[in-house]
């Protein structure tokens, strides 16, 4: 996970019951230094989970959001399931698409939900009130990031020497 959704894993685990009003109203007002305190707080309150992004990798749905298969005409096909998300951005961008197709959500507040990966799994491998076989993942689009276009951590051609195998990869003459 990149360090982005690490901090919203944290905020959202340091939360307290009323601060998500509070800061609801801090940004329709807007007061910024009131929502800076209100987050702040509930990124130095959080469990000690999502310090870093080598122990623990968060999860995030939206209870309301539900999406299908569709076949080759566009038309939705196969069961509903739950999309979870190893990104907040690809959350994001998969709920204003959910919108866009469902309107009578247009309104609706988005209801988030977090869970550490491998709490996840863990949930999977016993009895549970929760179907996993109606979840599926949606793949994070950190290569779409406009901040990481700067790093080359890339396999194009530009630094392969045309050797093929990614970069610094070595070439084979046959």
């Amino acid at each position: 996970p990149n360090m982005k959704d690490l901090m919203g894993a944290r905020i959202l685990t340091g939360l307290q019951p009323g601060d998500v009003e509070q800061l609801k109203n801090a940004m329709e007002e807007p007061d910024p230094p009131k929502a800076l305190s209100i987050i702040q707080n509930a990124a130095d309150s959080a469990a000690p989970v999502f310090q870093s992004p080598f122990d623990s990798i968060p999860v995030f749905a939206i209870a309301q959001m539900r999406v299908r298969k569709r076949n080759e005409m566009g038309q939705a096909t196969g069961d509903a399931m739950l999309p979870m998300h190893l990104s907040t951005k690809t959350m994001s961008e998969t709920w204003n698409q959910f919108v866009h197709s469902s309107p009578q959500f247009e309104d609706a507040e988005a209801t988030l939900q977090l869970i550490e990966l491998h709490k996840m799994i863990d949930m999977m491998q016993h009895e549970s009130d929760f179907d996993f076989r109606n979840v599926v993942f949606v793949m994070p689009s950190y290569d779409k990031d406009d901040q990481n276009n700067e790093l080359d951590d890339s396999d194009d051609d530009d630094s392969d020497n045309d050797g093929g195998g990614g970069d610094n990869g070595m070439a084979a003459d046959y």
